[in-house]
């Protein structure tokens, strides 16, 4: 029985690479966040201020960013390692 290679996944193992630094900078924006520590707020309405993140974006996204994962990439290499295992598991 001949071997099929599994589909490429660099996206996914530059998140490997980089897990353990992702992790802890992801671990000090939610305890900045659960300690009520706000990085950057809006202003909206008469002067009410809500607090959230650079740009709207998640902690995933921000990390996502700084270390140059494309999320969209890595999904679609998730998906492709997945139709591998169900066509050759």
């Amino acid at each position: 029985m001949e071997a099929c290679a599994l589909p490429p996944t660099p996206m996914l193992d530059k998140m490997r690479a980089v897990r353990e630094r992702s992790q802890a900078i992801g671990e000090f924006l939610e305890w900045l966040q659960g300690k009520g520590y706000i990085l950057c707020c809006r202003t909206q309405g008469e002067g009410m201020r809500f607090p959230y993140l650079p740009a709207g974006k998640s902690i995933e996204e921000l990390l996502a960013e700084f270390f140059e994962v494309d999320l969209d990439v890595a999904e679609r290499e998730r998906r492709a390692v997945l139709e591998w295992v169900r066509q050759h598991g």
